[in-house]
């Protein structure tokens, strides 16, 4: 029996990491997990459930000195584990994997926060123009071609 396809779910600390985790409740089943978190969330490589855990530096918009060794961590894990896919819920660390995951011909999809009620998120904005599925979780934001609303996660 193959072992099922890898996806990366990647994500920033506090509202996008329990947007991610409850996406990736519902594909358990039809994908091998490989999370990649900031270091503040998880110390250890691996979770209770035997989930394999990354710990990746976090970076905003703020700190931009910091996206290059971040960078360099997600290119480590998308070279190590080869997913089939990246998910990510943002922000700035998201980002930075949809990117680079386009660029080695990953399938990507973004889930923009729902926080983001009036306008896209600043990560979004980079993520959409590499991102392959790129979804917001408010009607009004999409434009029913390249941004799209299929509902809210929470």
């Amino acid at each position: 029996m193959s072992r099922p396809p890898k996806l990366l779910a990647i994500s920033s600390p506090g509202g996008h990491w329990i947007q991610l985790t409850r996406l990736c409740q519902g594909l358990e089943g039809r994908y091998t997990l490989v999370y990649a978190l900031p270091s503040a969330l998880f110390g250890s490589p691996k979770m209770a459930d035997g989930q394999k855990v990354y710990s990746v530096l976090d970076v905003s918009a703020d700190d931009k000195w910091r996206l290059v060794p971040c960078a360099l961590q997600v290119l480590y894990i998308l070279l190590k584990e080869r997913p089939r896919a990246i998910l990510s819920t943002g922000a700035a660390p998201g980002a930075i994997a949809i990117w680079l995951g386009s660029l080695l011909g990953i399938r990507t999809i973004w889930v923009d926060s729902i926080a983001n009620v009036k306008q896209l998120s600043r990560a979004g904005k980079l993520a959409q123009k590499r991102a392959d599925v790129f979804l917001t979780q408010w009607e009004h934001l999409s434009n029913g071609q390249t941004i799209l609303y299929k509902g809210a996660v929470l």
